[in-house]
């Protein structure tokens, strides 16, 4: 008995840690989704401000901000996470209208080397 109640004691505890641990997204990453968005608009200061997942859908939502203004924050919807590993492609930010005043007429194709802005990653402040 005492085996059984030792047994259900670590099975639970290892479902509370899975639970309880929070998604994470390394530097590289949010290097590579700062890149896309450059690339696509003008921007000179990006924070990421949150990453977290929704358990029930899957869905990964990633909070950014940029150029310091609240009302350039949005929230990027994240379903297939090998997209943080590359910085090639566009990225959209919506709603579109707070982001066309900073909308790249044409997508550039510099590299996080040549980029001159400020990034602040999840967890530095």
């Amino acid at each position: 008995m005492k085996k059984l109640l030792k047994l259900v004691a670590i099975l639970f505890s290892a479902f509370l840690i899975v639970g309880c641990s929070k998604p994470k997204i390394t530097k590289e990453q949010q290097d590579n989704i700062a890149t896309r968005i450059y690339r696509n608009y003008d921007i000179q200061e990006i924070e990421f401000l949150s990453f977290t997942k929704n358990d029930s859908t899957g869905t990964y939502y990633l909070r950014i901000k940029l150029n310091g203004d609240d009302k350039k924050e949005t929230v990027l919807s994240i379903y297939d996470l090998s997209i943080l590993e590359k910085s090639e492609g566009e990225m959209s930010l919506s709603p579109h209208e707070y982001f066309d005043d900073i909308k790249r007429p044409n997508i550039i194709n510099d590299k996080l080397g040549d980029l001159n802005i400020k990034i602040t990653y999840i967890g530095e402040k």
